[in-house]
């Protein structure tokens, strides 16, 4: 089993690493003239409360194709 504090830097680690794939792709997706977003409530656990607090998941997307966009990818 591995220690949450491991666990915790490894994540620390990872979302530094992947900050200029995630900013590539909100450019990416800002240059679009149709965008679908979902938004999607979820129970996320809160540590030290023993209780439940609501989280969110959002998806964002684009596909221009069928609709004839400008984007030629």
């Amino acid at each position: 089993m591995l220690d949450r504090s491991t666990l915790a830097n490894w994540m620390g680690k990872v979302s530094f690493h992947l900050a200029p794939v995630v900013d590539h792709l909100l450019n990416e997706l800002k240059s679009s003239s149709k965008l679908f977003m979902d938004e999607t409530r979820c129970p996320v656990l809160d540590p030290g409360r023993g209780k439940t607090k609501t989280g969110y998941l959002w998806a964002i997307a684009r596909d221009e194709r069928p609709f004839g966009g400008t984007v030629n990818r």
